[in-house]
Order: structure tokens, then C-alpha cells, then sequence
């Protein structure tokens, strides 16, 4: 049995983040994506030392970081990563949308896989690009798979850069070695660069998860990865990210990024993602035990009491992607917000297939899932 819990909902309430204080105190919060588990004791301990000695102040180059990020990925994945090709950055969106100014012009292609995380949407607007949807394919029984024939067509109409999900956020697809070669292929015969957001790596259930700049000589000429602890260790308030690249002429396209990338990032969150990387894998494995546990609980829950849901159990996240199409009600999200006070993320912002859809957040204890579960079933079965 996992050892670590979530906190109650009376401590949940005292927490300061956007999750807790962007809905009214009587809506239970279940869209934002970080965890109501503690954070690991290792990370704790190394910012509680930091505030005592007031050791806040800029954060500059920190070598300790690419060192632990590049041996994580060795123990988890066999991915020899160079120190030398890791970047900081504030957070993975502020890396992405720098890298695209990098790499693409105002008015340029970027592809992306609906229904996707739905700020890459704002990330491609905020460069002035124009984003070319090639989505993603469901086969009625939880398997989404990539569109080949349509991305390759995507990649053939002179697009510069592909925002790869991977992990998928909100389906949870881990996609395989032979899928992310075939990526790699085409972005080499089209002149694509593969953007590929791996927050969610760590949050696979079993040793599935292939790194992009893993799979071949060709994925390191034409790839990057955006990445960060915060996902999985719970610090996306901390503002640490890294941009890892495998490959000399990729190192040095990205010389054009500005100077002050790197030092936006925060002191603190750099040197509790160093012992994120070092000392929380414990942690993590606990935690994953328990989302798990909440995945099934969830499957229960929904089978019981919103028996024309559909929701089917992914490899990874802890984000649950629920049709509610069958109940008939436009928009479920605000009505289920407005009516049942329990709030989630809306599928529409993800992509046109995610209408009538919702994401879940499951990093909670059983408690308030089975709470939500019950405010959902009395507006939706009533």
C-alpha cells in the first residue's frame, strides 16, 4: 500500500495556489494539474535550508541540476543525456514558446495532435504562428493512436515545427519506440523540427515511456525536448524547466535563444528539482502506487454512479479524460460547476473532439474523488 496520502480538503483550502483559490471555497477543484500530495521530504529539506540561510538570490548557471537531470534519465530511461546540452528555463511553457521563436517565423506552420494540452494553443499564438491540427485517432475502445497519413501530409505542406505530447496530456498515449522513429523519419525528409513536451514521463505505470532524443541517431538531428520536474514532483509553483538537445547543430540553432532564458528560472525550483531528480525517486514510485489505486477507484466510481460515462484507464498521468456525450448537455463542464459545484477542465479547450468531454485531475485522495464522483451523478443522473 502506498504510504504517502493526500492532504484533507480543510488543508487543501489553505493552500495558496490557483487551483485552491480560483473557485469559490464550496467547489470542490479538480481541473488544474498539480497534485494535493505532499511534496517529497528530500525537497522540503533543501528549501527549508535555502529560506533559512535566506539563500534566494539569483540563480545563474547550476551545474549540480544537469548532472541529476542527465543521470535521472539514465536510471529511468538508458538515456545518456550531455550535461552540456541542457538549458534552464522558467517553466516548460515559457520553453516552448521560446523555442518557437527560435525556430519559426511569424505565420509559420506548428502541428499538433487535438485533443492536446490546450495551452499550445496559446503558446503558437503568442509566436503569430498559424497551428495545423492533424488529430489524434480513437478506436471507440481507449487506444488513441497518431493520424501517420495525415501528419506526414501536415509535415509535406511546409510546416516548420511539430508540438509533440509525450506523454499525451489529456489521453495519457505513451507512444512507442517504432512510432516516435517513424517521427523522426518524416521531420528528417520535410525539414520539421519535433518540439516534444516530456513533463509527463515520469508519471508512466510501467517502463513504457521512450524519450524522443532516445530513439535514433535521425530523432537527435531533428528534435529537442522541453521538460520539467513539476509535474511529477509537485513544484510547478518553484518555475524551473529544462530544453535538452542531443545534437551539435541543434545546440547551436538554439544559441539564438536569449541570454535571460536560462536565468528566469528560479534558484529555488532548479535546486529542488536537482533533489527531485536525486533523492525523490521514492517518493515518486509511492505516489504512482497510489495513482494507481485512484485510476481503478475512479473506473469504480464512474461505473457505479455515472454508468453512461466513458472513461478508459491510460498508462500514464494522472489525468482522466471522460466523455460525457451520452448525458446529452452542452458544455458539462460549466453545469457541472454551476450546478454540482465541483469543477473541471472543459474538453472543447483541448480541441474540437473534446466537446462534450472533461479532463479530471485524480492526484487527490479517494475521498474527494468519491465526493465529486456524487456532486456529478446528482446533476447528471437527476
Amino acid at each position: 500500500m502506498p504510504q504517502i496520502n493526500a492532504d484533507s480538503l480543510e488543508q487543501l483550502q489553505q493552500r495558496r495556489s490557483a487551483k485552491w483559490r480560483g473557485f469559490d471555497k464550496d467547489v470542490l477543484p479538480l481541473p488544474v494539474a498539480e497534485m494535493d500530495f505532499p511534496i517529497a521530504d528530500s525537497i522540503k529539506a533543501v528549501l527549508i535550508d535555502m529560506i533559512q540561510r535566506s539563500d534566494v538570490g539569483y540563480g545563474g548557471i547550476i551545474p549540480e541540476f544537469n548532472v541529476a537531470f542527465a543521470k535521472y534519465c539514465k536510471d529511468a530511461w538508458g538515456w545518456e543525456v550531455d550535461p552540456d546540452q541542457i538549458r534552464l528555463a522558467t517553466d516548460v511553457g515559457v520553453a516552448g514558446v521560446e523555442v518557437l521563436r527560435v525556430l519559426c517565423a511569424p505565420g509559420d506552420k506548428v502541428i499538433i495532435n487535438s485533443p492536446v494540452y490546450h495551452n499550445f494553443y496559446n503558446w503558437i499564438k503568442e509566436v503569430q504562428c498559424e497551428a495545423v491540427d492533424v488529430p489524434m485517432q480513437h478506436d471507440g475502445n481507449g487506444t488513441w493512436t497518431l493520424d501517420f497519413e495525415s501528419l506526414e501530409k501536415a509535415f509535406a505542406d511546409g510546416a516548420k515545427a511539430y508540438l509533440l505530447c509525450s506523454p499525451h496530456n489529456p489521453m495519457g498515449t505513451v507512444f512507442t519506440h517504432d512510432e516516435l522513429a517513424r517521427i523522426a523519419d518524416l521531420a528528417h525528409k520535410y525539414g520539421v523540427v519535433v518540439i516534444s513536451d516530456e513533463i509527463h514521463a515520469p508519471l508512466t505505470f510501467d517502463d513504457s515511456f521512450v524519450p524522443f532524443l532516445a530513439v535514433s541517431d535521425t530523432a537527435r538531428k531533428v528534435g529537442l525536448c522541453i521538460t520539467a520536474a513539476s509535474k511529477s514532483w509537485n513544484l510547478a509553483g518553484l518555475k524551473c524547466a529544462q530544453i535538452v538537445t542531443a545534437d551539435d547543430e541543434m545546440k547551436s540553432r538554439l544559441n539564438a535563444l536569449p541570454i535571460s532564458v536560462a536565468f528566469r528560472a528560479s534558484i529555488l525550483g532548479a535546486w529542488a528539482s536537482t533533489a527531485a531528480y536525486n533523492d525523490g525517486r521514492e517518493w515518486l514510485a509511492d505516489v504512482l502506487e497510489h495513482l494507481k489505486s485512484n485510476q481503478q477507484f475512479l473506473r469504480e466510481q464512474l461505473a457505479m454512479h455515472l454508468p453512461k460515462a466513458r472513461y478508459f484507464v491510460s498508462n500514464s498521468t494522472y489525468l482522466a479524460w471522460i466523455d460525457l456525450s451520452a448525458y446529452g448537455i452542452d458544455d458539462p463542464a460549466k453545469v457541472l460547476v454551476d450546478k454540482g459545484r465541483v469543477a473541471f477542465n472543459d474538453g472543447a479547450d483541448f480541441g474540437p473532439d473534446g466537446k462534450n468531454h472533461i479532463r479530471l485531475n485524480f492526484a487527490t485522495s479517494q475521498e474527494i474523488l468519491a465526493e465529486a464522483i456524487k456532486r456529478m451523478a446528482d446533476v447528471l443522473e437527476a
